[in-house]
């Protein structure tokens, strides 16, 4: 069980916050920091729960989870359907279950101009695909107004 102990009860910055401001939640918010700036530092657990006086697990549960290193998107269910019905959808096979698993290759098929020109996809839609083209080594064919080719600043 966690607890705050402080002997000294004046305002410094970062400290815990005083007995009579006491939240748990600003408690608990302010622990959470505390351990990952440690972690940063590079302090082992075992380490971090002696200078904070908390348990070694405590410490574990307030560590910053590793993030993936690729992300995983899945598609919504709009773009989905309109790559599956769409004018690029018989690459795929005539069963909606074969297109399903080439839908890399029909998405890859199409231009900038034809994935805006389908029903139901608009800017936004159409961005979700290209972002998910390009998760997978992927992109989009070459089309006159494909945002890729913008100049970026």
């Amino acid at each position: 069980m966690l607890k705050l102990v402080k002997d000294d009860l004046s305002v410094q910055p970062g400290s815990p916050p005083r007995q009579q401001d006491y939240n748990r939640r600003r408690f608990l918010s302010w622990l959470r920091d505390e351990v990952a700036i440690l972690r940063a530092l590079g302090m082992d657990h075992r380490r971090i729960a002696a200078v904070l006086d908390i348990e070694e697990h405590d410490v574990r549960a307030f560590s910053p989870k590793p993030r993936e290193k690729t992300p995983r998107r899945n598609l919504p269910r709009r773009a989905v359907e309109a790559l599956l019905h769409g004018r690029h959808a018989s690459i795929g096979g005539r069963t909606v279950a074969k297109r399903s698993r080439h839908l890399i290759e029909i998405a890859s098929a199409y231009t900038w101009d034809e994935l805006m020109a389908e029903s139901g996809v608009g800017s936004v839609t159409a961005n979700q695909i290209r972002l998910w083209l390009e998760e997978r080594g992927r992109t989009l064919r070459c089309g006159t107004t494909n945002p890729q080719s913008y100049p970026t600043e």
